[in-house]
């Protein structure tokens, strides 16, 4: 049978359990003393309340401001919620706001601010990528380059190449570029090397990226480069074999012409004459030529080194000029023509295929276009111009670049052992006649002798 139970007793039990859910009921919706010392039940409603006399079912209209409470890993957050965002707010709104501070607190990104409020931890700026720190230079400094379309080719390869013993594999680009190493630039190297390309197209692929981090020095992006270690080069450029294609005879030059278009023609005579690149022909306009004073001018947003230069129109240039001078209907073209473009003046985009049909044609294998350039500053210096001039033409900064376009013939260099053998054999034959009428010439003591006026003794 069962223990009776005496009043006594189940008083007792029904006080326990009656404080049981009384101690339930304040831990799940909380209390609060008000001033006249009375402590009332108030809802948690997931940290949100208000702090006044206005009953809880009136919070959502009264004007009284949302306080936050929430306790995370034994810390407990509690503040004005709109004082902290700094504008009224709707129970919606604080809602929101409420859960994306619980979001902040719980991933460690919030902290007490001096004023006992509390904010979130400023955020950690990510580091700079070398795909960003690219797009920056390209939007600040690369867009002003000549042919910059160039450098995105160039750019877009540097950034996919993928660093090895990276886990995961990290390409250049994804790479902070502040932890970019001397060793990742000599791994790119020998990525580029093992794709069987030149020496001229690895070093341009180097002069790029180190004039981008030199740039990022200067602008305080970067603080250091991977190209020098304690002011000394450490990242060298391979050495370039100068081109050795020259139109050595009247009859592959006159090969060339026959299997060029008219406007090909005028182009190659053109570059011939100047030693201009391509690109500055075929953007020359009417406007930079002066027939008077037979010059034109390559203007400086049109040359490769961003420098001005005026060159002398010769007469086979000039004949060129005067063809091209008149449009379709027998006008002038206008000033802002182009000299070399199609029938209405505009610019041509590319003569790349026009000079490929020609140079099959004429049986030129391995001469390009840009070797006319070298043809013609090898011409001048052969012609006896001094090697300073030829470098003014070619618009170069330094006389080390222009001899690398100098490529002399062998026709050239029997011309000067010709001259060295000249100049031997004319002082070999004046020793000879010296020894043959050692009488005829005068000693230096007699030559002196008689050079002196004689003076008559006094009497």
């Amino acid at each position: 049978m069962g223990r009776r139970v005496d009043g006594a007793e189940a008083t007792g039990a029904a006080s326990d359990v009656e404080s049981m859910r009384k101690e339930a009921r304040m831990n799940t919706r909380g209390t609060r003393r008000l001033r006249d010392g009375r402590e009332v039940d108030i809802g948690r409603n997931d940290g949100l309340c208000k702090v006044c006399r206005c009953g809880r079912h009136k919070w959502t209209k009264c004007p009284h401001p949302w306080h936050f409470s929430f306790q995370w890993e034994g810390q407990h957050y509690r503040f004005s919620l709109e004082r902290h965002i700094g504008k009224k707010l709707t129970k919606a709104e604080a809602d929101v706001e409420a859960e994306r501070l619980r979001s902040a607190i719980r991933a460690g990104e919030f902290q007490a601010a001096k004023d006992g409020a509390h904010q979130p931890k400023p955020q950690q700026p990510a580091p700079l990528t070398f795909r960003q720190f690219a797009d920056e230079w390209r939007a600040r400094r690369g867009y002003q380059l000549v042919r910059p379309g160039d450098n995105d080719s160039r750019l877009k390869l540097i950034c996919a190449f993928v660093l090895a013993g990276t886990q995961p594999p990290t390409t250049f680009g994804e790479k902070p570029v502040t932890e970019i190493t001397t060793g990742d630039i000599e791994a790119y190297r020998h990525h580029r090397r093992m794709q069987k390309r030149s020496a001229v197209t690895i070093n341009h692929d180097l002069k790029l990226l180190r004039k981008m981090f030199a740039w990022g020095i200067r602008e305080r992006l970067l603080h250091a480069t991977p190209f020098k270690v304690a002011g000394e080069n450490v990242v060298r450029l391979d050495p370039e074999s100068p081109r050795e294609e020259r139109l050595t005879d009247q009859e592959r030059e006159r090969k060339l012409f026959d299997a060029a278009s008219q406007h090909l023609r005028g182009v190659i005579t053109a570059m011939l004459e100047t030693c201009c690149r391509p690109g500055e022909i075929l953007s020359l306009q009417w406007q930079d030529v002066d027939l008077e004073t037979r010059e034109l001018t390559i203007r400086a947003e049109k040359t490769k080194t961003r420098r001005a230069r005026r060159l002398p129109i010769s007469s086979r240039l000039l004949a060129v000029l005067d063809m091209r001078r008149l449009d379709p209907s027998g006008k002038p073209f206008p000033p802002d023509a182009c000299v070399f473009g199609n029938r209405l003046g505009e610019r041509v985009k590319s003569i790349r295929t026009a000079w490929e049909n020609a140079r099959e044609a004429a049986a030129l294998d391995g001469f390009q276009l840009r070797d006319l350039r070298h043809e013609a500053a090898s011409r001048f210096e052969e012609a006896g111009v001094l090697t300073t001039d030829v470098s003014k033409f070619l618009g170069h900064r330094n006389l080390s670049t222009t001899t690398r376009y100098l490529n002399t013939t062998s026709r050239r260099l029997r011309l000067a052992l010709l001259r060295v053998e000249q100049a031997r054999a004319q002082s070999e034959s004046l020793a000879n006649s010296c020894k043959e009428t050692p009488d005829s010439v005068p000693h230096a003591d007699d030559a002196e002798a008689s050079s002196t006026p004689s003076k008559s003794l006094p009497s």
